[in-house]
């Protein structure tokens, strides 16, 4: 007997509802309801389906367990451990002796270390030291440098433009050391008779460079000369300035100034030569209109010289020379302009008499008896010798015309130097501000020997005038002369008694009682100034001077003019 079995296949396929999928294996894994058999046949089961799983959108993801978790791996020889897991092994048995130890040299090995590491600071920090030192000395001698290379350059050009009184004797002095070493050479290399050829020759090329100085110096004197004349005028050019709310610069230009300005025009132009003669033609015309309206013994005599000048240029005369008729034109019209307010002509009304042109007077006067003038009295220099200011400054520069010229400018320098220290330091006396540069000569050479009281260096140029007692003012018995960089160091010196020799002080103290002995009429005038408390005036108003380029004030983005 046959039995034929017959197997269905009730297995039906179901789609794909969502799942999970291993990124390395890539092996799929779907929801739990996907994985169940066919629906039984008495009808569907209820609450099988859910949104989450039968949804049109399927989205992917993945996961990653936090790291310090344990992640269980397929090896059970293999996991993940905790970031913060400790691994501990059994070490050795120590007793606590030995520990000590170890522990005693774990300090020795610290301590080492640490000294070592504060001298490696320690010797870091002085070599920066020294060479910010380094630095500072080298920039120190180059300002040092620049410095006496812009004052050599200065002396120069002193010396090829002069324009003061120093500047000529500056080069009186050259031509006298220039003579003085020519018949020194004379005498040691030739003869009697060439000798005095020789100085013949000398003498005359000396008084050919004499000659030629008083040229210049007469030209420089004619252009002061102008300069003074036309004073009244450009003094009333000037605008009136004063300070307002908030310190703010005000000038005003009056009626005056307007007119004053005008007439330094009028000046200016006659003073023009670069001009056509049409030009000063025009000129003439215009100034002779101008003039006819006044009838005073000022304007006829400029009318007349207008006249002349006009005449000429009219024949156009060719070759024709009218400097001084020139001169004579500008010199009468500056007369004119004097008395312009004052002279009396119908032109001139009441109120333009107020209008005076002229210098502002001068407050505190003094007699020369010398001179026999009544002259301001900025114009008496105290010196030493003196008892009252009675002479006055050009009687006493006349008075030593016969004595040898002698070039006062490095002591005017070390003076100067003097000067600025003092004020820097508040100093309340006048001993400084009222000696002249006779005074230091005499000082530095007489007193001093010319020569420094350490190193008897002889250099004038490198020689200073400096507080003996540092804590006392400025005096001729409180001084010692050095050289820059030794008047550095002594002032450095806390107790000079510790440094100096007693055969040096002894020297120095000898020196300052005769510089006593010598400028003790100094010292009564000095007190009568203090007293009167006029030196502060004085100081402020009368006494103007410009402390010298030194290394102390010399500034490198600073651009020097060379006087």
């Amino acid at each position: 007997m046959t039995l034929s079995v017959r197997i269905e296949k009730q297995r039906i396929s179901k789609p794909y509802l969502g799942g999970w999928q291993h990124k390395i294996t890539g092996v799929k894994y779907v929801n739990a309801d996907s994985q169940t058999g066919p629906l039984p046949k008495q009808g569907p089961r209820k609450n099988t389906c859910c949104r989450a799983i039968q949804c049109i959108p399927t989205n992917d993801g993945a996961t990653q367990s936090l790291r310090h978790h344990v992640t269980q791996m397929w090896r059970d020889d293999y996991y993940v451990p905790n970031e913060t897991d400790k691994y501990m092994t059994v070490k050795s048995y120590e007793n606590y002796a030995d520990m000590k130890l170890k522990l005693d040299q774990y300090a020795c090995i610290i301590q080492r270390n640490y000294r070592a590491y504060k001298w490696r600071k320690y010797i870091k920090e002085c070599a920066y030291a020294y060479r910010e030192m380094l630095e500072k000395c080298k920039k120190y001698e180059e300002e040092k440098a620049t410095a006496n290379k812009l004052r050599h350059k200065q002396n120069i050009l002193r010396q090829i433009y002069p324009r003061s009184k120093a500047d000529f004797d500056m080069l009186y002095g050259l031509i006298e050391k220039w003579r003085f070493d020519r018949l020194k050479d004379i005498k040691l290399q030739l003869s009697k008779a060439d000798q005095r050829a020789e100085n013949y020759r000398t003498v005359e090329k000396t008084v050919e460079m004499l000659n030629q100085i008083d040229k210049h110096k007469q030209t420089i004197k004619r252009s002061y000369q102008k300069q003074s004349a036309l004073r009244f005028l450009t003094v009333n050019c000037k605008p009136i300035r004063w300070s307002s709310y908030k310190g703010k610069l005000v000038e005003m230009t009056t009626i005056k100034i307007q007119n004053a300005q005008k007439l330094k025009k009028i000046y200016d132009a006659l003073n023009n030569c670069d001009v056509s003669s049409e030009e000063r033609m025009k000129l003439l015309i215009t100034l002779k209109k101008w003039v006819e309206t006044h009838y005073c013994v000022e304007a006829l005599d400029l009318l007349s010289l207008l006249d002349q000048e006009i005449t000429l240029l009219n024949r156009k005369i060719e070759g024709l020379s009218l400097d001084y008729l020139n001169e004579r034109i500008t010199h009468s019209y500056l007369n004119f302009v004097r008395m312009y307010r004052i002279c009396g002509c119908e032109c001139i009304t009441t109120e333009s008499k107020d209008n005076e042109l002229r210098e502002p007077l001068e407050t505190e006067t003094k007699f020369c008896r010398n001179c026999l003038k009544l002259l301001p009295i900025r114009r008496f220099l105290a010196h030493t010798r003196m008892k009252k200011l009675t002479i006055c400054s050009n009687c006493t520069a006349l008075s030593r015309r016969n004595i040898a010229h002698v070039d006062y400018d490095p002591y005017m320098f070390i003076l100067n130097c003097v000067r600025a220290e003092e004020e820097h330091r508040g100093s309340t006396s006048a001993l400084a501000f009222i000696m002249q540069e006779q005074d230091i000569y005499h000082l530095v050479n007489h007193i001093w020997q010319g020569q420094s009281a350490l190193s008897k260096t002889r250099d004038i140029f490198m020689l200073r005038m400096v507080r003996y007692q540092k804590d006392i003012e400025w005096a001729p018995w409180n001084c010692i002369l050095l050289t820059k960089d030794e008047a550095d160091l002594h002032y450095n010196i806390i107790d000079l008694a510790t440094i100096y020799s007693e055969h040096l002080i002894s020297q120095i103290d000898l020196r300052h009682l005769i510089a006593k002995n010598y400028f003790k009429r100094l010292m009564i005038f000095e007190k009568e100034l203090q007293e009167s408390c006029r030196f502060s005036e004085i100081q402020s108003k009368e006494i103007k001077y410009k402390p010298p380029v030194t290394t102390e004030n010399y500034d490198p983005s600073k651009k020097y003019k060379l006087e």
